[in-house]
């Protein structure tokens, strides 16, 4: 079980860990088509694009992103089971979350997200493909997300797991991402790629790994005792 308590320390480093994990995501697709064209595609912080087209094969790009935010919701959900640490059980219930589990699962509904682009283009653009990959999705994400759920020690535990299933990350993180998307893209500043990423993205991830390594003690509320 976890007692949690918001407080500006604990906030940074939350923050952190979901910029750092969504700057993976997207990382990950980047890679990920790296290996199946033998060259870089492009990349901003919302997006990318891989430098040829090889038919569905491509697509394994767009699903790569997601099965590691998935892989990363089971390991935050280890941590937190098999931990006695609080340091570690609330580093597991931080990175369930940094995810945006709520993303994953409400997206497709609205016919948007990585999972449903590509299922559309490999298995048609179906009421069959929105409904297997939304099933799909929540049965993925539920199990850590109960585990979750059972952790939370506070009173109200349903609004404190609703606070960080549906308003704290995007709070803390989205206008910021969206932003840095926006100065890069929009505005293009720091716009120029290397291996096919904007400065602005790179110099981001480095300034949230550096920032990470120095706050990351905080995300355990009660880390000086």
């Amino acid at each position: 079980m976890i007692k949690l308590k918001l407080n500006w320390r604990y906030l940074l480093a939350f923050y952190c860990i979901i910029m750092l994990y969504s700057s993976l995501h997207e990382l990950v697709h980047h890679f990920v088509g790296y290996l199946i064209c033998g060259e870089w595609g492009t990349k901003s912080f919302n997006s990318f694009s891989t430098a040829c087209n090889v038919g569905k094969v491509t697509y394994l790009a767009t699903y790569a992103g997601p099965l590691f935010s998935f892989i990363m919701m089971y390991v935050g959900a280890y941590l937190m089971k098999n931990h006695t640490s609080d340091y570690k059980k609330h580093l597991g219930f931080a990175m369930i979350f940094a995810q945006l589990p709520l993303q994953r699962m409400v997206m497709p509904m609205f016919g948007m997200n990585d999972e449903l682009f590509a299922s559309t283009y490999i298995f048609g653009n179906t009421y069959a493909t929105y409904a297997v990959v939304t099933i799909v999705i929540w049965v993925i994400c539920i199990p850590p997300l109960i585990v979750a759920y059972k952790s939370i020690a506070n009173k109200y535990k349903t609004l404190w797991f609703l606070l960080y299933l549906i308003l704290l990350p995007y709070i803390i993180w989205g206008p910021i991402f969206g932003l840095l998307e926006y100065l890069m893209v929009q505005k293009q500043i720091l716009s120029r790629a290397v291996i096919g990423i904007g400065l602005l993205f790179i110099i981001n991830e480095g300034v949230t790994i550096i920032g990470y390594f120095f706050v990351k003690k905080y995300i355990n509320p009660n880390w000086d005792k």
